[in-house]
């Protein structure tokens, strides 16, 4: 039963989650980044898709016409199908969203949350004041660094309605023109133009979440609809029908497309494909999981009124399939049967079908394929998530073996392999370690298993033959003495925890995981070089400091796969800085420092302090030196206190120490390790300078440690 707007919520509606603050009721006009949330877009209770948009259980907005994000466990997007970046602030907010077309959205919050800055790459900013009661009062636009306008919002209560009047103000000073916007509960009900004057009708579901929205008063008002579908709503009886609606609110040039009706109400989050069979249409309803054919579409014996029952069920509860027909198939994600950026294969019997999803793709399976394939439908399941996507299986009778990487089958031709001492084959390719064929021993018939790629694995002792550029012209090697195999444990925990190993040439202490180095790791050479910083399953991972004794080069910068990678600049032993700016599998690919090298001044800034390296002295007479982004200390750099403390490290794009690095006390003591939202805040190794005591553990932001690992 659908209810008037005036008839419910008689209490308020605000919001709490981490991130963005908002309340829809009482402050109905304050601003929101990017969003993400269901509660972003005014939904409650368990709500499946709304116009379009598809969120899981949790809220999340997971599909929104054609982008599926993609989240970890607390609730933050790792990325989407576009392959788009997100980056979060320590308190969960998303401070910038970049097109992998290059264009983007940075935002910047206050302590309550609010949205206080916002700008993108088109030169549009705005910047945003609040009141007491956390309610936008001012809005200041400008373009390309240009003053646009500024408006001023004001609020009043008539019964339960909330009043926000906006008045713009142009940028010669001159007052604009003066709207009122009425609001009960969350909803718009009126607005007062300088052209008309328009009273609206909210109808809300049994949830509470907006059904239909028109103009009161008159004969024939034009009504917009939505259909929101809910978690609850799943084993519910549907009535579906394949039919069409117009692409255009203009009917007499919009176009008629395919659409799917469920108790006669259009709903945008079903997913319309392709079939198998000659003229049949595939849909796909992911609350259900359910995916339906219907047979013998001919639209062009359709109209906009053609209503079809959808009563055949292909599958229940997969939201992936293969459908197989007259010896071809298709495979289905999520309803859709889209080709680009895939590859297939089989390996056995089985078919391995990998796609980039997301940026780290997903490699997907049919397990028995041969066997099963005169099924018409098979389930299909992800295998894997690692971006490697190395897979393999074993033939015991005839000890072979096949390897599928990405979905393709490797050249066996320039192929040859060597065992290492735990049996499992490294394959060389154009006599090249490449592969590994993780657990082989264990490795039983029929069954796919996943590989990863060479990590020295041969030479367990050292990595000292594997060598990563610092700049273009530099010959200094870089070791890298990761490999947990073969090595001593000699203090702590070297499985899971916290603990100290010793190779040959290296001394290693580190967080451990599975055996692996995975965290904050500290890495002393016998040949006097050195490491500290991130480690991921045993690689240079994240921010770290690698220190070269034959040279005296420092690299302090951002790593990837055991190669600087990111953001990086080299410090040689006479404290200059070179090689600055983007590094890219081990190789300086975009250079940032030009105007530093140059010592271009400009006011307080030598460099380029906007979006690129330099030096900025502040009125106190501290100052920085690192890289920038729009203003502010950005990736990595180092701040000098005037009282000689010193900070080298991280930095998020806000301007704040977030992520590994290291600080230098007035007193000479050292931590190393994780800092949060400026503070020192999670594991890390402090020396004591009085003492010469060295602890390591997890340190509160008084740098006090907390506990053990």
């Amino acid at each position: 039963m659908k209810n008037l707007l005036s008839l419910i919520f008689l209490a308020t509606f605000s919001l709490s989650i981490s991130g963005q603050s908002f309340d829809f009721v009482n402050a109905p006009v304050n601003p929101l980044g990017f969003k993400h949330k269901k509660e972003h877009f005014f939904l409650k209770g368990d709500i499946y898709a709304s116009d379009g948009k598809i969120f899981d259980k949790n809220g999340n907005l997971i599909y929104n016409f054609g982008t599926r994000y993609y989240y970890d466990n607390s609730g933050r997007i790792t990325g989407n199908n576009y392959d788009d970046e997100f980056e979060y602030d320590s308190r969960g907010n998303i401070i910038r969203y970049k097109y992998k077309s290059g264009s983007e959205y940075n935002y910047q919050f206050n302590t309550q949350n609010l949205l206080v800055y916002e700008k993108n790459t088109y030169g549009d900013e705005k910047t945003y004041k609040y009141d007491s009661k956390n309610r936008v009062t001012e809005m200041v636009y400008k373009k390309k660094g240009v003053l646009d306008q500024t408006r001023y919002y004001s609020y009043n209560k008539a019964g339960n309605t909330l009043i926000v009047t906006t008045q713009y103000i142009y940028a010669d000073g001159k007052a604009g023109y003066t709207n009122k916007i009425h609001y009960r509960n969350g909803y718009t009900v009126k607005e007062e133009l300088a052209s008309d004057v328009y009273d609206y009708v909210v109808e809300t579901d049994s949830k509470g979440n907006k059904s239909k929205f028109y103009t009161a008063g008159k004969e024939n008002p034009r009504v917009f609809e939505t259909f929101n579908r809910y978690y609850s709503d799943t084993n519910k009886p549907l009535n579906i029908e394949f039919g069409y609606y117009y692409m255009s609110s203009n009917l007499k040039k919009g176009k008629i497309l395919p659409a799917v009706y469920i108790n006669g109400k259009h709903a945008k989050d079903i997913e319309i494909s392709k079939g198998m069979k000659p003229n049949e249409k595939v849909i796909y309803d992911g609350l259900t999981e359910t995916y339906y054919s219907v047979p013998n579409v001919i639209e062009a014996n359709h109209t906009i009124d053609t209503r079809i029952p959808v009563t055949k069920v292909l599958s229940k509860g997969l939201p992936y399939i293969n459908y197989a027909y007259d010896g071809k198939f298709i495979n289905y994600i999520h309803g859709q049967n889209r080709v680009k950026s895939r590859e297939f294969s089989f390996i056995g019997p089985h078919m391995i079908d990998y796609r980039i999803d997301k940026s780290s793709g997903i490699t997907y399976i049919i397990d028995n394929y041969n066997n099963i394939k005169h099924k018409e439908i098979k389930p299909i399941r992800v295998f894997t998530t690692d971006t490697a996507s190395i897979v393999y299986n074993r033939n015991l009778e005839n000890e072979t073996f096949f390897i599928v990487v990405k979905g393709k089958h490797i050249d066996y031709k320039k192929a040859r392999f060597e065992y290492l001492k735990n049996g499992d084959p490294v394959i060389f390719i154009d006599d090249k370690p490449t592969y590994v064929l993780s657990g082989f021993d264990a490795a039983r018939e029929g069954k796919v298993f996943k590989g990863k790629h060479y990590n020295n694995e041969l030479n367990t002792a050292t990595n000292s033959n594997s060598s990563t550029q610092v700049t273009s012209t530099s010959n200094n090697t870089n070791p890298d003495n990761s490999s947990s195999s073969g090595y001593q444990c000699i203090e702590g925990d070297c499985k899971n925890g916290w603990g100290k190993i010793k190779l040959p040439e290296s001394e290693t202490e580190s967080t451990f995981s599975n055996g692996s180095l995975n965290g904050v790791t500290y890495i002393s050479y016998t040949n006097g070089g050195s490491y500290h910083g991130e480690y991921n399953d045993n690689r240079r991972e994240g921010t770290g400091f690698y220190y070269w004794s034959s040279s005296g080069n420092t690299y302090i910068g951002q790593w990837k796969n055991g190669k600087q990678d990111g953001y990086g600049y080299v410090v040689d032993k006479y404290g200059s800085i070179n090689s600055i700016g983007k590094y890219l599998n081990g190789e300086l690919v975009k250079n940032l420092g030009t105007d530093y090298k140059a010592n271009k001044v400009s006011g307080s800034c030598v460099g380029d302090c906007s979006n690129g390296f330099g030096k900025y002295t502040y009125n106190n007479g501290d100052y920085y030196i690192g890289f920038f982004n729009n203003g502010y200390r950005a990736h990595l750099g180092t701040y000098y206190w005037t009282n000689n403390s010193t900070y080298t490290g991280a930095y998020s794009t806000n301007g704040k120490r977030n992520g590994y690095g290291k600080y230098t006390y007035v007193d000479t003591s050292v931590f190393k390790g994780y800092f949060v939202d400026d503070k020192i805040d999670g594991l890390g190794k402090m020396k004591y300078a009085k003492s010469g005591n060295v602890v390591n553990g997890v340190f509160n932001n008084n740098g006090a440690k907390v506990k053990d690992y």
